[in-house]
Formats: C-alpha cells, structure tokens, sequence
C-alpha cells in the first residue's frame, strides 16, 4: 500500500514507481475496507433514525417506521413534528456533511496542506458578507433582516448568503486562472476572506442591537432553517457537487504525484483545478447560505477516512468521505440536540468539540512528517 512517507517521497524526487500508481488507480477494495463501508453504512441509517428519534419530544421507532410508511400512528403531533420538522433537519445534516467531507478533501489534495478547508477560498467569508448585508444593510420593512421564521426572510437570507458566496469565488477563480502556484492562490484567499471579515465587523459595529442578534445567531449554524421547499435546491448544488468530484477522482490522484508529473500525463493543470475549486466552492457556499458557516468538519472529515480506510486512492476516499460525512454531521446533530428541553446548542459548538481534537491530532502528525 502507498503510505504518506513513500508518496511525499515520490513527490520530492520527481519518480514515479509502477506499483505505487496502480495503488492509486486500482478500483477494488481490500477486505478491510469493504468491513469498513459495511459498518460506516450501518452507522449513517442508525444515526438516521436515531435523529429522526431523539428530541425534546421523543418518538418511538415503531411509530417512526409507521409514519415513513404512510400508516397509523398513536399521535397526529407525532407525524408533524416528524415530517415538517425532523425529517427536513436530518436530511439537512446529511447533505451538509456530505458537501463538506468531499469539499475538505478536494482542497486538502488541490493545496497539499493538511489543514485546508472548504472555506479556505473566503467562500464562507464571502457568504457572511452577504447576509450581513441581508441583515443588517437592508431596510427591515421589506421584508429583511430578520428570522421571524417566514418564508421570505430565511430566502432573503439565503440569497444574501448564495450571492456573497458566488462573488468571492467568481475572483478567485479568476486568481487561480492568472496564477500558477497554488500556495500563492491559498493565500489570495486568506488575505480576501480576511479583507471580507473586516468589511463585516464594520458592518456589525454600527449595527443595531436586534440587527447584531440575527446576525450572530445565524454565525453559530443550524440544521433547523431549511425547509421542504428549500431541500430540492439544496439537495440538487449538494449533487452537483459530488458528481464533479467523482469526475474528477483520477485528476485529484494524479495531481498527488506533483504537477510536472501530471503535465506529462496529458493533464489539464488549470481546467482540473478550476473544476475542483467550482465542484467544492459551490457545495461550501451552499452549506454556509442554508446553514451557516460549519466549522472543523471538512478538515477532521477526510483525515478520518484516510486513517479509516489506510490509503490515499481518492476512488475509495470520496465515497468514504460522503459516507464519514454524513454519519459526522448527524452525530454533531445529536450531541447539540438537548433531550427535554426545546433549546438546541449552537451546532458550531458540536463540530467545534468533534474537530478541534481532530486538527490538533492533525497538526502533531504533520510535525513528524506523517501527511502529505
């Protein structure tokens, strides 16, 4: 197997070994990690009815089963808490750590750099900008800047957020079109989220009171604001997304052999990277407009499924990354959940206490030269 240390090797020298590139290109799996998709399979459809389970109002499985299955059950409050309420919620986290699982890895692998993120474009800064504008820019008698909970003030929202998004990717992939060096492109995006960053404390700063709330309250992230009308939207950028990924599973090996060697495999070095940075910047802003700047996951997540599945094929790591990711972002969703109560945690809180220890376990590796 290719291990981290043999492939940093091949990358410095500039050689290539024929077994190690049929490691990276070969499809099958080792009985290990089918054991290992077989138990991150079981884990994502337990932590599905458990979220679907556990609330302030508890719903047995049996009448969960009942109510998916369009039967009777014991309690009519039970079937609207279910299916306007959970339902939406969960299949909200799933799709959310499904974005950032595979966003983390593409630009984990696009940087070379352990600790990149989806948001290391300034995609989420820019998103944030947006929706201080939404919420605090805007007059408040059309209609924005607040969360009473209608439907036009979660898409105003929304929309704030998308086009914020859109924005600081439309200029970064005119960067990355101009530049050649990613890390130099890495940091045009730390200086740009940086800049956006700013743009918004000084709009929070002259910000009223109630203004200042909404918007903080919106920066501690939800799977509760999404609603049926918003999943179809959300689920079909969320596919877009991975589809583009999977497509470019071959170009993201390739691309971990160093890019002379890429070029002299007939590789389009600024296509491949325009397509990753477009395939994770549109899943990541999508994740910050519905539900908020999530943080930790999309690096914790495809280090996971590195040490879980002990390769660095991405034929095998994006469908780990979609399945760690959705299993992740349920559990952060239980553990901000607050049996009895009708308060929830902020879910920043929940990623936060999951992937901090996940990136300073990162960092202590990275000191002795274990990841690439």
């Amino acid at each position: 197997m290719l291990t981290r240390q043999g492939l940093a090797q091949i990358i410095e020298d500039g050689e290539v070994v024929a077994d190690d590139l049929s490691t990276l290109t070969q499809a099958v799996l080792s009985r290990k990690q089918w054991g290992v998709f077989v138990a991150l399979t079981f884990s994502v459809l337990l932590l599905f009815f458990v979220s679907l389970s556990w609330s302030s109002v508890h719903i047995p499985l049996h009448q969960i089963w009942a109510i998916l299955l369009g039967g009777a059950v014991e309690r009519e409050s039970w079937r609207t808490i279910l299916i306007d309420i959970r339902l939406p919620r969960t299949i909200t986290a799933m799709l959310v750590g499904v974005g950032l699982g595979l966003s983390g890895l593409q630009m984990q692998t696009l940087f070379r750099n352990p600790l990149a993120s989806p948001f290391t474009l300034g995609v989420s800064a820019g998103a944030g900008l947006g929706v201080a504008v939404v919420v605090i820019v805007l007059p408040v008698t059309f209609g924005y800047g607040t969360f009473g909970g209608g439907l036009w003030d979660n898409l105003s929202t929304v929309s704030g957020a998308a086009l914020g998004a859109f924005f600081v990717l439309a200029l970064m992939l005119a960067i990355a079109v101009r530049v050649r060096d990613m890390t130099t492109v890495l940091l045009f995006g730390v200086v740009i989220g940086s800049l956006v960053s700013a743009v918004v404390t000084v709009l929070v700063f002259f910000a009223d009171e109630q203004r200042t709330r909404e918007f903080v309250e919106w920066g501690f992230g939800s799977f509760h604001k999404v609603r049926w009308s918003e999943v179809p939207f959300f689920f079909a950028v969320i596919g877009v997304g991975t589809t583009m990924t999977l497509v470019a599973t071959k170009s993201l090996n390739v691309l971990l052999l160093g890019e002379n060697y890429a070029r002299s495999m007939g590789l389009n070095i600024p296509r491949a990277r325009l397509g990753i940075m477009t395939s994770a910047a549109i899943m990541s802003g999508a994740i910050v407009a519905y539900a908020g700047p999530i943080g930790f996951l999309g690096i914790a997540i495809p280090h996971l499924a590195r040490g879980l599945l002990g390769t660095s094929n991405h034929r095998v790591l994006v469908p780990a990354s979609l399945f760690i990711g959705m299993a992740i972002a349920l559990a952060c969703g239980l553990l901000a959940e607050l049996p009895g109560h009708t308060l929830f945690l902020p879910i920043n809180a929940a990623t936060s206490l999951f992937g901090a220890p996940v990136a300073l376990w990162v960092l202590s590796r990275a000191r002795r030269g274990e990841w690439v």
